[in-house]
């Protein structure tokens, strides 16, 4: 067969099976139609056995297509599966040709009969129509509702699961978190941060929290970490700074300022409650004796104090739960 130059070649199971699917789809030298492909698919990927069946009836079935001849079979078997399963004289027992009903009777009852039929038949596709990267992962996920990206996740999750095996309840709780940032945050500190963290107030903090905890801290516009800051002084979770609350704080930064700073600043020298009262008058709007977050946001912003601490909880986000520097010039900022 073929022009004189024509010489014999060799295909790979996986190309002649390639080639025969093609050709069983309605391919042909100038291409495959879109719609044949569709078809062609559904049948591979959702096809039930019965279509399945006649689909393999079609590769064997004459050029009528409406029987199958066993010295053709056999021939075509020796070629793919280098032999013929012994269960294929019950096809044709009554005689050298089969109708579609006896081939797909017989062919039900021995799907593994031959490499193609056991590929169909018994659960051996595994093309899909639908790429499962599509569905977003864990990961993917939480980069899409934080300010990290998905490589800075799974790194996290690695020091999460390393700092919650200090745990002694399995848990990653206050008595496990306390130690681990407190120094260099004050003791009076660690609860108010650990509650930053833990959203859902069930006294320990998963996975998803500190996620979202370190975004906020560590990487939203500034008006996002100050929130985080502003959580970390609101001790009873009511949504304001209280003046006993905000002489807490105002204590616990100046404590900060003196741990890590040994320049001088006014307040260093003026009476707690004279501080506490100078932000109150100039920030309380609601002149209800307490700041709001929006209250304190406009507070911090230009705040030494409050930037220091800020600056803090940067360092130990990073060195100590595990964040990683998303610029050089961000790892320059960490001791």
């Amino acid at each position: 067969m073929g022009a004189k130059e024509s010489r014999i070649g060799f295909l790979s199971y996986e190309e002649a099976l390639r080639r025969v699917i093609y050709c069983s789809f309605g391919g042909t030298s100038k291409g495959l139609h879109f719609n044949n492909l569709i078809v062609g698919l559904v049948l591979l990927t959702r096809g039930r056995d019965e279509e399945k069946a006649k689909y393999i009836f079609s590769l064997f079935s004459s050029e009528s297509g409406s029987y199958v001849v066993r010295e053709e079979m056999e021939r075509m078997l020796h070629v793919v599966d280098g032999k013929v399963p012994d269960t294929l004289r019950k096809c044709f027992s009554e005689g050298e040709k089969v109708n579609y009903e006896k081939f797909r009777n017989w062919l039900l009852l021995n799907k593994d009969a031959f490499t193609f039929s056991r590929w169909l038949l018994s659960g051996g596709v595994y093309v899909t129509l639908t790429d499962d990267s599509d569905t977003p992962t864990f990961y993917q996920t939480l980069a899409g509702v934080t300010h990290l990206e998905e490589s800075d996740i799974i790194d996290l999750e690695k020091r999460y699961w390393l700092l919650k095996a200090q745990s002694r309840t399995g848990r990653f709780d206050l008595e496990t978190f306390g130690p681990l940032v407190s120094p260099p945050i004050r003791p009076s500190l660690s609860e108010g941060l650990f509650n930053a963290f833990d959203e859902n107030r069930d006294n320990h903090i998963d996975f998803k929290e500190i996620s979202c905890g370190l975004s906020a801290c560590c990487r939203g516009p500034l008006a996002e970490r100050q929130k985080f800051c502003f959580k970390v002084f609101d001790v009873d979770r009511d949504g304001v700074l209280s003046r006993i609350e905000l002489r807490d704080m105002v204590v616990a930064l100046l404590e900060v300022w003196k741990d890590n700073r040994t320049d001088d600043i006014p307040e260093l020298h003026t009476d707690l409650s004279d501080i506490v009262e100078g932000i109150l008058n100039a920030h309380d709007t609601t002149k209800m004796g307490h700041l709001t977050l929006e209250d304190y946001q406009i507070w911090s912003v230009k705040n030494v104090l409050a930037n220091e601490f800020l600056n803090l909880l940067f360092q130990v986000c990073h060195i100590v739960l595990g964040l990683r520097p998303a610029t050089p010039e961000e790892e320059g900022q960490i001791i």
